[in-house]
């Protein structure tokens, strides 16, 4: 009998969030880790896939909707990426309308969360899939903990942790999947390494796997099976997992 996956259809995912929270960096980092393009763009270069435009290479900023098409683990992935500019939102809230997943994207600064609040308010009422983003993690003093919290105030559904950081002193040079449990170490451009989990991460990340599945098996028992299924065939030596097996939200 065949173990290969059945081909799905394409799918389409947003990527929102506020001005300058990173989202057209983004979107050239998943063109760049998927073979889409041979070399990542920068913003301040003016080299980037998005942000084409003359207007939008002299301002450094989304001023309209880009759009990319890439392929992962079979999958076929159309990526919208939308102005995050104030006076721009209702570009994103279009292009909500007719997206398989909304990818919003912030910064780790807790005082920033509010500027979210239309965003989530908007996902929710109209029952869209997605999961927060949390982008700039080289920040100093950023806290993860402290933005879920900030978040959670302004999501009606539970928030939970898909990943949590590893830190070297108060730099951050990894992370860990909580649904596979395995640990990877990040590498500038490059495709993160597969790395043993650190002893320093062992009781954070088994307490906040915990607090995963705690609140997945109120939500969801098909995507408690899921994780259950991901993490044993991790150990179990298999091939890993989709990072987009078990939702963050």
């Amino acid at each position: 009998m065949s173990t290969r996956k059945p081909p799905s259809a394409p799918r389409c995912a947003a990527l929102v969030g506020p001005y300058l929270s990173g989202k057209t960096s983004l979107l050239e980092s998943v063109l760049s880790l998927t073979g889409a393009v041979s070399r990542r763009g920068s913003v301040r270069e003016s080299n980037t896939v998005g942000d084409g435009t003359a207007e939008a290479r002299a301002r450094q900023m989304s001023t309209e909707l880009n759009v990319a098409t890439t392929d992962y683990l079979g999958e076929t992935w159309t990526f919208l990426d939308c102005p995050g500019f104030i006076e721009l939102a209702q570009d994103a809230f279009n292009a909500l309308s007719v997206v398989d997943l909304a990818v919003v994207v912030c910064e780790p600064e807790p005082q920033k969360v509010l500027t979210l609040a239309p965003l989530l308010r908007f996902l929710d009422e109209r029952n869209i899939p997605h999961l927060v983003f949390v982008n700039k993690m080289d920040l100093p003093g950023g806290s993860i903990r402290a933005t879920l919290e900030a978040l959670q105030g302004l999501s009606t559904r539970p928030l939970v942790l898909r990943e949590i950081p590893i830190r070297d002193g108060e730099k951050i040079s990894g992370f860990v999947d909580l649904v596979s449990e395995r640990a990877f170490r990040w590498s500038e451009a490059q495709r993160s390494e597969l790395i043993q989990l650190p002893e320093t991460v062992a009781d954070r990340e088994k307490e906040a796997r915990a607090e995963m599945l705690e609140a997945i098996a109120d939500f969801d028992d098909a995507l408690l099976e899921s994780c259950w299924k991901t993490s044993s065939q991790s150990r179990g030596g298999s091939t890993p997992a989709s990072p987009a097996t078990c939702s963050r939200i």
